[in-house]
């Protein structure tokens, strides 16, 4: 096996001591075939070790997210199975497997672009929000959870001004606690450490689980609540069941905090080939799922920061960063999945979020 020829179908020059990444040849089943010298200092290994070993041992969910990495056409960011290191890595598919160029993170800050620095920083950043979680998270559990206890009557008899008080804290510190969530959730989507598992499984099923989930609080307002699919609509899809699920539960709770009235229809289709071109996108197997409210009416304005949470901040309509923060990270995920999200509204009649996804 000439790894020279796979990689440059050329022997003219010193392939393994050329390149400044750790690189790899590794198998359709993980074993590592072939590394250079710098893939042994990169891993602190021999390189005898590693090609007796599997890159699953190094990287965590090695063969999944390189499938990941060649079907978005992009780097990722991957991690040490054992410690908190993360890498960069690009993939590309051979007939012998697959080629792996793992970069540190700490070299990409040196060796990129301003701009590219940028985006490691920023990478950096949703990291650490998302390492503490439990320290944005616990203290206001605390105050939730005393609040309403107090709210309960469990700290003896309170004054009406003090029940007044208590209710204003307990709602007050249950919204941030929503408000944080949201925002490590945006972090999370953002950190690119998110990598599909993509099966078969039934979605119409799983979108009226999401439905009944809700089921509650769009009763408790005047909101129809309906599940339409066409009769053309494979229920039956390939992608990751999880990240739909939460798509489509952001998106609710992004229309049923906004309205208080009217009808909201997830409407199912599968488009057919001239849609398809119609949208200049690659042929293949697509799923359509449209949001539709009939009373959530958008102006211009919020349909130009709609999911952009950093812009809306410094507008007028700050009020909806909250919104913008939600629709970012739902953005991000149907990214993940390889899909396409864009929103309609018509003046006076609806709102309808549309993704589609490759199935």
């Amino acid at each position: 096996m000439d790894i020279k020829k796979i990689l440059f179908k050329t022997s003219s020059i010193d392939v393994e001591k050329a390149l400044p990444d750790a690189l790899l040849l590794v198998s359709k089943d993980g074993k590592i075939e072939w590394v250079n010298d710098v893939a042994a200092e990169l891993f602190e290994t021999s390189k005898m070790h590693l090609l007796t070993s599997n890159i699953n041992d190094f990287v965590e969910n090695a063969i999944s997210i390189t499938k990941n990495a060649i079907s978005q056409n992009k780097p990722v960011i991957i991690k040490s199975p054992n410690k908190e290191i993360y890498y960069d890595m690009t993939a590309r598919e051979v007939e012998q497997g697959y080629v792996l160029d793992i970069r540190d993170v700490k070299d990409i800050q040196t060796q990129e672009t301003p701009e590219d620095n940028t985006s490691v920083i920023n990478r950096d950043k949703n990291n650490f929000l998302l390492k503490l979680t439990n320290d944005l998270k616990a203290p206001i559990q605390s105050i939730v959870g005393f609040s309403q206890a107090m709210s309960d009557g469990l700290g003896g008899k309170m004054s009406e001004q003090q029940e007044k008080y208590i209710r204003i804290i307990n709602k007050n510190s249950t919204d941030l606690m929503y408000f944080i969530a949201k925002l490590l959730e945006l972090s999370q989507t953002e950190s690119g450490l998110d990598t599909p598992d993509k099966k078969t499984f039934d979605s119409l099923a799983l979108i009226n689980s999401v439905v009944r989930f809700n089921e509650q609080l769009y009763k408790d307002k005047d909101i129809n609540l309906n599940v339409k699919p066409d009769e053309s609509y494979k229920k039956n899809i390939i992608t990751d069941a999880d990240i739909l699920k939460n798509i489509i539960q952001d998106l609710l709770e992004v229309i049923l905090k906004s309205v208080d009235m009217g009808d909201i229809n997830i409407i199912l289709s599968t488009p057919d080939e001239e849609y398809i071109q119609s949208k200049n996108l690659p042929q293949g197997n697509y799923a359509l799922i449209s949001v539709t409210s009939s009373a959530l009416l958008l102006s211009e304005n919020d349909l130009d920061c709609m999911f952009d949470p950093y812009k809306i901040v410094d507008s007028s309509n700050r009020k909806n960063v909250l919104r913008a923060m939600v629709l970012a990270s739902v953005k991000n995920l149907v990214k993940t999945l390889g899909g396409y999200i864009w929103v309609e509204s018509q003046i006076l009649k609806s709102t309808s979020f549309n993704i589609l996804l490759p199935v």
